[in-house]
């Protein structure tokens, strides 16, 4: 099927600008991909802070139609109450297949008067680690922050060694990368000042901890983080992740920083705001909308939902010869 859509098209309307962008839906059984497609989406990219929580009313604007794509992609939508997973939305089918919480801090005022609005307990608790670690270095803090492409090339080479021994990287691939691309956006960023590198030393000098965060506009947001686990006892961790508020409240001044999506101690912990939200995929009443739709239904195991609802379009026999094509069904 030949699309007529062309990414990079945009489109505003009341609510935000909407993107077309190219997306690579997955169908799994499980952790088994059994097939994959590239498809032209619609992606708002407002950001989530800046829009107001969804009781389950809101719909892309009619404007988003005429991008002629078979999905509208809203990611991070805050919430009023949970959404079902499926359900139908005027001229759309929405699909929530991800509902989570998202941890934030604000960072207004001074690092110290962020310290003192936490309950004392805790801010206790972090004053002791720091001390601690603090201890366990000779007496000294040693903290290197990176700013520049320059300093940030040479942040990534001390790092990267520490991150190809963590449990993100042995187990999901997912420490600090070292691919091309990814260099190459770090430079990048580097030069515009857009990104920041944080190396704690440990006993010995070695490197203990690191972290990598990216700023795009108001929103800074936590990408990559690594410790030595022989050191877990002295949480160097979260003693770098103090030092790096400390140093982004000084010089990031009225943006959001985002811990990200789901749960986590250092979430809870430093998060001062928690906001739910979900993922929202409204996929258009059309042939190609509803063939996606009926896709990501399946391999969601909801099919059930799935077939009433492309019975009530009218639409569940073309979709049914899809699926049988895409997965080579025999049923």
């Amino acid at each position: 099927m030949q699309d007529e859509t062309n990414e990079g098209s945009e489109i505003e309307t009341a609510s935000g600008r909407y993107r077309v962008e190219t997306v690579r839906f997955r169908y799994q059984f499980g952790e088994v991909q059994l097939a994959a497609r590239d498809v032209p989406v619609a992606v708002d990219t407002s950001l989530f802070f800046d829009r107001a929580p969804d009781a389950g009313a809101f719909v892309p604007p009619p404007e988003v139609l005429k991008l002629g794509v078979p999905c509208v992609m809203v990611l991070s939508q805050p919430l009023v109450n949970p959404l079902p997973l499926v359900s139908n939305a005027g001229a759309y089918v929405r699909f929530v297949p991800h509902q989570y919480r998202r941890s934030t801090v604000r960072l207004e005022g001074t690092f110290a008067d962020y310290l003192a609005s936490m309950p004392a307990d805790r801010r206790r608790k972090l004053v002791t680690k720091q001390r601690k670690f603090r201890d366990a270095c000779g007496g000294e803090l040693r903290v290197h922050v990176s700013r520049t492409a320059t300093e940030l090339e040479h942040f990534h080479r001390l790092a990267r060694p520490l991150a190809t021994a963590t449990y993100q990287e042995r187990l999901f691939g997912k420490g600090l990368p070292s691919t091309r691309a990814f260099l190459d956006d770090m430079r990048r960023r580097g030069t515009r000042g857009s990104a920041r590198g944080y190396l704690l030393a440990g006993p010995g000098h070695s490197v203990a901890a690191y972290i990598y965060v990216v700023i795009n506009g108001p929103l800074v947001t936590f990408e990559h983080l690594g410790y030595d686990a022989s050191l877990s006892k002295l949480s160097p961790g979260l003693v770098l992740q103090m030092a790096a508020l400390d140093d982004l409240f000084e010089t990031c001044q009225g943006k959001v920083f985002d811990f990200g999506e789901g749960d986590g101690q250092h979430k809870s912990t430093f998060g001062t705001e928690l906001t739910p939200c979900a993922d929202l995929y409204f996929f258009p009443k059309t042939l190609r909308g509803l063939e996606l739709f009926a896709g990501q239904a399946l391999a969601h195991g909801v099919s059930r939902t799935a077939v009433q609802t492309l019975t009530q379009t009218g639409l569940r026999d073309q979709v049914k010869r899809f699926v049988r094509r895409t997965f080579g069904s025999r049923g």
